[in-house]
């Protein structure tokens, strides 16, 4: 496995750095203790200096319009649907690991990405290639990697409260998803529906018939439950900033009480630094700012609830990212990133 020496430091680029999921990169690779920040890529505020475009930020550098980077050992991408995957194996021959935070590797199959956001894929050789990085559910694949997909974030959160009991062989193949998210997730360029007319004092439910985030959650789920799986995947859209909280209803097979499934979700929290097991369902404030999720275990008439909750743009985006780089690199997997809440 390749390591960047700690004593030298891993260059690192980042690929959409005004976005909100690359500001956020940005800021914890700024403080990484192993990491150098090499180049800033924005096209919409090129030749400006980051701290300018992002309110209260220290970091100085100057945004660089393209996207051709040179001597960096790793990029960082927060880009656009099919951007990353244009240049994705330009970066990777020029020697540097690719951590991709759009969705643009996250399906090993092209047909499936191109039903599923209605483009064809820019590089559908690379698709098989990736490493699929929701790191707490991950064996060793990371170790080697050059081209790394980081889950989306309703996935994350979908995720881990849902395939531990599938694949421990706990719970029946078909799975209702109920997640809220805060506006962030939307992105930061405006939209009418990220309009604060539109979605302050309201909540609504979106891609009912089918959200694009649902193609990878199956992928994830069929391969944890080693067969087919049934999800019914519902999101909606709340007026707040940050946040996601994903409550998932599980059917236990017979013999399978609520004190099994805790003790399934206790001990994963324990081993995993940025997992944490609460004795009630966790608000998604007591997760903001930090890349960690709360999960928690309930029960109701037979059916197991568990919900989990993530801060969209750390856990859910840029903290996984760097997280993954982490264990890449062999550097201490929480290294950079915030463990604590920005309570309340």
């Amino acid at each position: 496995m390749y390591k960047c020496a700690v004593t030298s430091r891993c260059r690192v680029a980042v690929a959409g750095a005004t976005g909100y999921i690359g500001m956020q990169c940005v800021e914890m690779l700024a403080r990484h203790p192993h990491v150098e920040l090499a180049h800033l890529l924005g096209r919409s505020h090129a030749g400006k200096r980051f701290s300018e475009v992002v309110p209260g930020s220290a970091v100085d550098l100057p945004l660089e319009a393209g996207l051709e980077v040179d001597g960096v050992d790793a990029v960082l991408t927060a880009l656009p649907h099919t951007v990353a995957a244009a240049h994705a194996r330009g970066w990777i021959e020029g020697g540097a690991v690719v951590v991709d935070m759009s969705a643009d590797f996250r399906l090993h199959d092209a047909a499936e990405y191109e039903r599923w956001y209605g483009v064809t894929h820019p590089a559908p050789g690379l698709c098989g290639e990736s490493v699929y990085a929701l790191c707490e559910l991950l064996d060793d694949g990371l170790r080697d990697a050059t081209l790394i997909a980081a889950p989306g974030c309703y996935p994350t959160a979908t995720l881990l409260a849902t395939v531990p009991a599938l694949r421990a062989g706990l719970v029946e193949p078909d799975v209702v998803v109920d997640a809220k998210s805060g506006v962030s997730g939307a992105g930061r360029s405006p939209t009418l529906g990220v309009h604060y007319a539109e979605v302050n004092e309201s909540v609504k439910a979106y891609g009912v018939e089918g959200h694009r985030h649902k193609a990878e959650m199956l992928q994830e789920l069929r391969a944890a439950a080693g067969g087919d799986v049934r999800l019914t995947f519902v999101p909606h859209l709340v007026p707040m900033t940050r946040g996601i909280l994903a409550t998932a209803y599980l059917r236990p097979l017979p013999g399978t009480g609520v004190a099994e499934l805790r003790e399934l979700y206790s001990d994963l929290c324990a081993a995993h630094p940025c997992l944490r097991y609460d004795e009630t369902p966790p608000p998604t404030k007591s997760v903001v700012g930090s890349n960690l999720a709360a999960l928690n275990v309930a029960w109701q008439d037979g059916v197991a609830v568990v919900t989990c909750a993530v801060d969209n743009l750390v856990k859910g985006a840029g903290g996984q990212g760097i997280q993954a780089l982490n264990l890449r690199f062999g550097f201490d997997e929480t290294a950079g990133l915030p463990l604590h809440p920005a309570w309340p």
